[in-house]
């Protein structure tokens, strides 16, 4: 999963995304800024009031802001405040919005918790944290939980919110070792996850529908199991499919040296053709000829907080799944052929982790039972 790229920074970021600019505006359309998550740590001593020369000027139609727009404005550079306040005036000016309006929908988000829930999690894609930071953790999704609950329409705020929430919890149930706390998690994390799907599929802002992307990808990934598929299937009636070279080192068929062999190779009688299956839920992140292992599929799978990539080589050229394609257990990938170096139809199977030439596992490990060819 690419998990989070940009980061919504509340309410005021998004109103001025959609807010209608006039000819003589246009060229201020960059001011829909995007921060980037290292921008999300608010120190404590910033969390008082700003300074004076930080507030808009006397007179200003924007300068009623309230902290929570001014503690947003401050995350940004110079330019692009003073950009900021000139669609602020301008919108104000010609009645586009409300200040008082935004202000209050802004009132119903702790900006400084949102803030610090991020630092928190991008620390939880690293290591566990300490009981504290994760009652921290908690408490700042109760507060996500109360905004969303109150929500009148499901905006986009809305959505980036749920959207928040789910990645968040999705990634606590990666660390617990409650197998309750666990099942709670996911179960929170999926209608998270549903909501933010259903509030942002409408949105073809790209940013929304990155997440929307993910979103579906997590829900695939938390409702399937990983393994215990297997990958080469026999047409009805014809053969059975068994493990005719096995993982670890060998001689190649080829060329007749002694070589480590990443993964296991499968077939049957007249397997060309066969179907072959994802063996869990993930996207497929190349679909292309790779050398040896002639025109293969790979799928990245993130399980348990680990990403593992699924490979599946020798296809037939056509009717391979696309990059990009999200798959679910059981999905056809392409079609068993002996492109490649090869010595005769089969699939090379193999699972790898970390990247696309990560450490190999014993693929067996991830199968149904298979019988190898003696």
């Amino acid at each position: 999963m690419k998990f989070v790229r940009s980061m919504f920074f509340s309410g005021l970021c998004v109103f001025i995304a959609v807010m209608p600019l006039s000819a003589q505006t246009a060229d201020l359309k960059r001011a829909t800024l995007v921060y980037d998550s290292a921008d999300f740590a608010l120190p404590a001593s910033e969390e008082a009031a700003l300074k004076p020369q930080q507030m808009p000027a006397a007179g200003s139609p924007a300068s009623a802001t309230s902290g929570f727009i001014e503690q947003l404005l401050a995350k940004a550079g110079k330019k692009e405040q003073k950009i900021i306040r000139q669609i602020l005036d301008i919108g104000q000016e010609k009645k586009l919005f409300n200040i008082s309006k935004l202000e209050k929908k802004l009132s119903k988000i702790d900006v400084p918790a949102i803030m610090n829930l991020y630092t928190n999690l991008r620390a939880l894609k690293i290591s566990k944290l300490d009981a504290g930071k994760i009652d921290e953790i908690k408490a700042a999704l109760a507060g996500i939980d109360q905004a969303l609950a109150k929500a009148d329409i499901k905006t986009v705020e809305f959505g980036n919110l749920s959207f928040f929430a789910a990645m968040t919890r999705d990634r606590m149930s990666d660390f617990t070792g409650n197998a309750d706390e666990k099942s709670q998690l996911r179960a929170s994390a999926m209608q998270n996850y549903t909501d933010a799907i259903d509030t942002l599929n409408e949105d073809q802002a790209p940013a929304s529908q990155e997440k929307v992307d993910d979103a579906k990808e997590r829900l695939e990934t938390l409702r399937n199991p990983f393994g215990e598929i297997l990958p080469l299937v026999p047409k009805k009636g014809k053969s059975q499919t068994l493990i005719t070279s096995d993982y670890g080192t060998r001689i190649h068929p080829v060329k007749k040296t002694k070589r480590f062999h990443s993964g296991v190779d499968l077939a049957g009688w007249k397997c060309n053709g066969w179907k072959v299956l994802a063996i869990g839920p993930g996207r497929v992140v190349k679909s292309a000829w790779e050398s040896g292992y002639g025109y293969a599929v790979i799928v990245s799978h993130d399980v348990e907080g680990h990403q593992y990539f699924s490979r599946y080589a020798h296809l037939m050229k056509k009717n391979r799944l696309a990059a990009g394609t999200l798959v679910k257990p059981g999905d056809i990938v392409g079609y068993c052929n002996n492109t490649g170096i090869s010595t005769g139809a089969h699939l090379h199977f193999e699972v790898r982790e970390g990247s696309l030439s990560g450490k190999t596992y014993d693929p067996k490990n991830y199968l149904p039972e298979v019988s190898i060819l003696r």
